[in-house]
């Protein structure tokens, strides 16, 4: 009803007005990253639908990029988990950038002060091999032969919403998925055959919290890698040699809200930890 009512008044909008309003949207997003300031009634512009969501998206990455956190050296995927999509009401993930000054060093110190609120994922990534042009590329077999190595990743996310499910998905999306930071475990040249058979281990304290087998990212993580290439193209963008793509969570988020160490392990992949202090 809101979207539908939207487009109808925003036919009679001048021009400006409207890019008034998503300047204004753009900043919102911008500024909750950079100053913790948390995303609240977004009402005044409503974004029509996903293709136009990830258009701002690259603008706030720009911004961001500008304004201290490096390139954009690859994406993470999120929402690959039916369980995740049905409480956002979506029905495909979703992505957002990784940067290159939010990538953390394995076993750092970072304050929880420094997030609204903070979470961690276990997580696969991939390095692509060759610039990606065209869908024929994208049987499952033709896809390993798009990774050049891979390695286990310790997603933290931030929810920098006052009421994440009050929002929409579009919003979410132009946000960069809860994007914040990323430590990039050791690289593993790729020699797997089946990415959907890895056992992801998430540790508080040393306590084992989750256990889960990768093929809960869409039945088998190459699907989200698959998605997201199709994704991409469908978008008019470039996937290039380089890129490094984290595939979604292996294991349920962990929101923390205290001082403490997690560490997410694979044993195939190795493990990354992160201390989180006051």
């Amino acid at each position: 009803l809101h979207r539908r009512l939207w487009k109808s008044i925003s036919k009679k909008l001048p021009n400006k007005v409207i890019i008034k309003m998503k300047n204004k949207l753009i900043n919102t997003f911008v500024e909750s990253r950079l100053k913790q300031v948390l995303i609240n009634d977004l009402d005044s512009y409503q974004v029509k639908d996903s293709n136009e969501a990830y258009n701002l998206q690259e603008i706030v990455n720009e911004k961001l990029s500008l304004s201290g956190l490096g390139e954009v050296i690859g994406y993470k995927i999120g929402c690959t988990n039916k369980a995740i999509q049905k409480e956002l009401n979506v029905v495909e993930p979703i992505y957002g950038a990784l940067f290159k000054n939010k990538v953390i060093k394995n076993n750092s110190n970072l304050s929880i002060k420094n997030f609204i609120k903070v979470g961690v994922e276990c997580e696969i990534y991939v390095s692509i091999s060759k610039d990606i042009i065209d869908q024929d590329q994208f049987s499952k077999e033709k896809i390993q032969n798009l990774i050049n190595y891979c390695g286990l990743s310790l997603e933290i996310v931030e929810d920098r919403f006052v009421e994440i499910k009050k929002n929409t998905i579009e919003h979410i999306i132009i946000d960069g998925s809860l994007g914040n930071s990323i430590i990039l475990g050791k690289k593993i040249k790729h020699e797997f055959s089946n990415y959907s058979k890895f056992i992801g281990r998430l540790f508080l304290n040393n306590k084992e919290i989750y256990s889960c087998s990768s093929n809960s990212i869409l039945g088998d993580p190459l699907n989200a890698l698959k998605w997201y290439f199709q994704k991409k193209l469908a978008l008019k963008r470039t996937i290039n040699k380089g890129e490094i793509i984290s595939l979604g969570s292996i294991t349920p988020l962990l929101w923390i809200n205290k001082p403490c160490t997690i560490k997410a392990k694979i044993d195939e992949l190795g493990e990354c930890s992160i201390n989180f202090t006051n």
